[in-house]
């Protein structure tokens, strides 16, 4: 058979094989990559940080940078430093850059830096032991991306209200979440607790995340 026979043939099987691999494993994510092992690992875990109280670094806006860069940017392994059990991994996005101290035996994630503010290693007297919680517009976001279902508890109360599934996906934008309130860091099914805004009223809502879903558990006027 002639090499351009061959060649053509190739090509033929190779591409069948590139559409089988994509039908089968599209609606997968690829978590196994090391980029996105390191992303997701530091999107589940608490994110803590040292900030210095005598400085104004931590300002609210930091967790919209944070989260940006972790949601929308890439690891720069050349700048990674991994060669002991906390890994120095530092991910860039657009202008913006950070570095996070990841072990993944402790399940320890730490903002070590953002741009050129650098936070403490250790707890000290000048120093407060916080995490940083996703900020709104990426929660938003991370939501709007995921297939909506509604509990049996959540219906049942709708039967019962003026309310119906659409005023509440349509209103999800509005949802403020109380991390004091909330467990976002539930291994399985973490849950998110706080308000929505609906034709002027309030509603306390529960809203629950798992296998690329969100559930609307509970609600309740306020």
């Amino acid at each position: 058979m002639k090499f351009s026979n061959r060649l053509k043939f190739y090509l033929i099987g190779f591409s069948l094989g590139l559409f089988l691999v994509y039908s089968i494993f599209k609606d997968r994510s690829w978590n196994w990559l090391p980029e996105n092992k390191i992303k997701q690992f530091l999107l589940e875990n608490p994110l803590r940080i040292y900030p210095d109280k005598n400085k104004q670094t931590f300002q609210k806006d930091i967790s919209k940078n944070i989260f940006n860069i972790i949601i929308n940017g890439d690891v720069n392994f050349s700048r990674s430093k991994t060669d002991s059990s906390l890994k120095k991994y530092v991910i860039e996005y657009e202008e913006d850059y950070a570095c996070f101290g990841i072990s993944f035996e402790d399940s320890l994630c730490r903002v070590l830096s953002l741009n050129k503010i650098n936070f403490n290693l250790k707890n000290d007297s000048f120093s407060l032991d916080s995490i940083i919680y996703i900020d709104q517009v990426n929660l938003t976001n991370r939501f709007n991306k995921m297939e909506k279902k509604f509990a049996k508890d959540f219906q049942v109360k709708l039967t019962n209200s003026p309310l119906n599934k659409e005023d509440f996906l349509k209103n999800l934008e509005s949802f403020k979440v109380d991390w004091n309130a909330s467990l976002p860091f539930r291994k399985l099914n973490p849950q998110y607790s706080g308000t929505i805004k609906i034709s002027n009223n309030t509603y306390h809502i529960l809203l629950e995340t798992g296998n690329k879903k969100l559930r609307f558990k509970d609600f309740n006027q306020l």
